[in-house]
């Protein structure tokens, strides 16, 4: 406690060094955590795993420290010379009296803006609930039309496709081609959401783009487009960037993917896996059934060879009788079980064959590409392009002598 002196006829407290440094060390320790940025300079990374750092800009300087236990969790590496924004609080060290931040987080200046933003919309979409599990709508187990949102000459959307034909042959697939990244990326993505909901039939939206820097990232953080997917009705899978990259929309979305080839792979059931399963019932029932018929053979004979048996033939026969009866409802339900589930077979199997391409050139259609790639508007081709169609059965190759555009 600082002591008491006289000083005019007035009462005047006296402080210690170390009481006023206390003081002063809870006014400025109420600052709390706090955003710095500056230039790094007198950086030490000291032998006991601490960093010591000061902060600068023209007209004041503030020293630093971030902790062994910190510094081992920093994401960017601190370098002299160089802006850094530090996010730490402020105290005051009493060995030298003077005030310092203690650092937790460190990003390059560049980067800083946009993660204090993204940290800014995440915290305003998680109170309003854009995030809770409770509103996450589920995947369909067998959808039959998947929507595609991204840059259609991407890598991410060849990703997308090849995993889905793989794991589902036949399935629908429709993509928007969008603008992933830019100033207009974030109104094409919300105008595509809502054309798929416009345009209906489709079981499961997937949002993708490869990956990027904070930057080319952005218009998937923004609130927007979060909205668009928190209301959109489709269940709405998000692959956005590298596994290591989190968005906005990966948090809004039903189901987050690490990559678009696991979008892929949570987007549809793997055909092969399905078979197998079907097989798998099949033997387990065949020999379930099996097992029992055995059973109760070994059973009748038991019972024939009983002495008490073969003397009341009366008793044997109708133990025969039961054990008849026992079997051929035995036999029904096997045959009900068979036929159970080759009518799940068979629904699987016309599933996979109504979506099939091959059905709707059967009805008289036939579909034309020009090298290797579908035409879906005369605009694409010009007089004496050559093109191939394939038919039901066969294939031709053709001239263009004329179009005619709608």
């Amino acid at each position: 406690m600082p002591s008491v002196a006289p000083c005019e006829n007035k009462i005047m407290l006296i402080y210690s060094v170390s009481e006023i440094t206390s003081t002063i060390r809870r006014q400025i320790s109420n600052i709390g955590w706090v955003w710095i940025q500056g230039e790094v300079s007198n950086l030490t990374y000291h032998n006991s795993g601490h960093i010591y750092f000061s902060l600068k800009d023209e007209d004041a300087v503030i020293r630093g420290v971030i902790f062994r236990r910190e510094a081992s969790k920093l994401e960017f590496k601190l370098e002299e010379g160089r802006i850094f924004q530090i996010y730490g609080r402020i105290d005051v060290w009493k060995g030298a009296s003077q005030y310092q931040i203690i650092g937790e987080k460190v990003l390059p200046g560049e980067l800083g803006q946009f993660y204090i933003k993204f940290q800014e919309i995440k915290e305003k979409l998680e109170k309003k609930g854009f995030f809770d599990e409770k509103n996450k709508k589920p995947l369909p187990h067998f959808p039959e039309k998947i929507g595609i949102i991204t840059s259609a000459e991407g890598a991410a959307v060849r990703d997308v496709i090849k995993i889905i034909k793989k794991r589902f042959p036949g399935i629908n697939i429709t993509i928007r081609p969008t603008m992933v990244q830019g100033n207009e990326a974030p109104n094409d993505i919300i105008s595509a959401i809502e054309e798929f909901e416009e345009f209906g039939g489709i079981d499961t939206l997937i949002l993708t783009r490869g990956g990027g820097s904070i930057e080319d990232l952005w218009a998937f953080n923004d609130e927007g487009v979060a909205e668009a997917i928190f209301k959109c009705k489709i269940p709405i899978i998000s692959a956005v960037g590298h596994e290591r990259d989190f968005s906005i929309a990966d948090f809004v979305a039903d189901r987050r993917a690490a990559t678009p080839t696991e979008a892929g792979e949570l987007a549809v059931p793997d055909i092969k896996e399905i078979n197998n399963l079907l097989e798998n019932i099949r033997h387990t029932i065949i020999n379930y059934t099996s097992q029992k018929i055995k059973t109760y053979i070994l059973r009748l004979k038991a019972i024939e060879k009983s002495y008490a048996i073969r003397r009341p033939l009366s008793i044997f026969e109708l133990k025969d009788q039961q054990l008849d009866h026992i079997y051929d409802k035995l036999k029904k339900e096997i045959k009900s079980k068979i036929s159970e589930n080759k009518e799940k077979i068979k629904g699987l199997e016309n599933i996979i064959q109504a979506t099939s391409y091959k059905r709707t050139l059967a009805r008289g259609y036939s579909i034309t590409r020009k090298n290797n790639k579908i035409i879906k508007d005369s605009s694409e081709l010009k007089k004496k392009d050559s093109i191939d169609i394939e038919f039901h059965k066969g294939k031709s190759t053709a001239i263009v002598e004329k179009t005619q555009e709608q």
